[in-house]
């Protein structure tokens, strides 16, 4: 993606990939499916013939069969934190589901000039139809049978994500010995992670919102 960086838009992230292995990965194939850098860690532990811990749980899947041609299936669902435009940083403010990409917050992207666009929050949110209009300029019709039948779909998928951050992001560690590697718990410090973060705080906003 060469326009819009650092917003949920498509063309903030949608990135081509390469890969290419001799032997291993047939060549002048095309794949459509939905991936994410996350795939590469559990990729890569597989083709080590090596086993992810069974006790976490992971983002990212395994991708090998898509690469060796074997397999046409991704992700049906991605999410799409914001990296610096409207919102707050790391908050899930998009999300991919099959072909139809739901926003939640837009705008805030700053400009050439570094100008702030105006930030708007869609409640319902905004939906399109990615296989109609990539260029996510014409969303769906919230009155429209399409918008009625996706929409609690897309809002389940987002309430079982931040369920799942909010129950899994927590430490069993002991750092108390070596007080520089504690984690902090100050959600306005991007690299500080525990259970009484933002995500909480998102999830009971959102279920606030769908009440």
């Amino acid at each position: 993606g060469s326009s819009a960086k650092q917003t949920t838009w498509e063309g903030g992230h949608r990135v081509p990939t390469i890969a290419y292995w001799a032997g291993k990965i047939p060549a002048n194939v095309t794949s459509h499916m939905m991936l994410s850098t996350l795939d590469v860690f559990p990729t890569v532990v597989s083709l080590a013939n090596a086993s992810l811990p069974p006790h976490r749980r992971f983002d990212g899947m395994d991708i090998s069969e898509v690469l060796f041609g074997k397999l046409n299936k991704g992700h049906e669902t991605l999410f799409h934190p914001n990296s610096g435009a409207a919102g707050k940083y790391g908050h899930l403010q998009a999300l991919r589901l099959n072909q139809y990409k739901a926003f939640y917050v837009t705008g805030g992207a700053k400009a050439c000039d570094g100008s702030i666009g105006q930030e708007e929050h869609h409640h319902p949110p905004l939906i399109f139809n990615l296989q109609n209009h990539i260029q996510e300029q014409k969303p769906l019709d919230s009155k429209s049978a399409e918008y009625h039948v996706v929409l609690p779909i897309i809002n389940q998928a987002l309430l079982d994500i931040l369920q799942d951050i909010a129950t899994d992001n927590i430490s069993i560690a002991d750092y108390s010995h070596d007080p520089a590697a504690i984690p902090c718990c100050n959600p306005q410090h991007l690299v500080c992670r525990c259970q009484s973060t933002y995500w909480r705080s998102d999830l009971k906003t959102y279920r606030k919102q769908l009440d």
